[in-house]
């Protein structure tokens, strides 16, 4: 286990391991967490498919058929979302598509969804890619301020 890290040091970052609030959160940016109140976490994997590769593939598809969100049941509630309704998911940045999965252990400002999905369903078109980790370079995958709409 590496504590402190000289290499962080020698690139001229925090060589100890160290918290800091997303760019975009509810925190960091209460006033855009108004408009957009659940915090997004993508790049879940289905065991069905092996990132994009085998979504073509006819039994797989009887087993996991549509993009989801998941998302707590009370949130549900809140918005008219009943479990396996088609709604869009928003972000500052773009919508998609999805079928809502009702999961009463997430917390109820969080949704979730797999990656891999194509267009319309593509959770990458919600992600920020201006705001990257400032040593990997990645893009914020576990906090993208979304909300969520039954598709009427």
């Amino acid at each position: 286990v590496e504590i402190y890290s000289k290499t962080l040091e020698s690139l001229g970052q925090d060589p100890l391991p160290d918290y800091k609030e997303p760019a975009e959160s509810p925190v960091s940016t209460p006033d855009l967490a108004e408009k957009y109140p659940l915090i997004l976490t993508t790049g879940a994997r289905l065991p069905v498919y092996h990132h994009t590769w085998l979504r073509n593939i006819p039994w797989l598809q009887e087993i996991e058929p549509h993009p989801r969100i998941e998302i707590n049941p009370k949130t549900a509630a809140q918005l008219k979302v009943d479990d396996g309704d088609r709604v869009t998911v928003e972000s500052p940045r773009g919508s998609i598509t999805a079928r809502a999965k009702l999961l009463p252990g997430l917390h109820p400002r969080v949704a979730a969804m797999a990656h891999g999905w194509p267009d319309p369903s593509n959770p990458n078109m919600l992600t920020d890619h201006v705001n990257r980790d400032p040593i990997f370079g990645s893009t914020p995958l576990k906090s993208i301020l979304c909300r969520v709409q039954k598709i009427q």
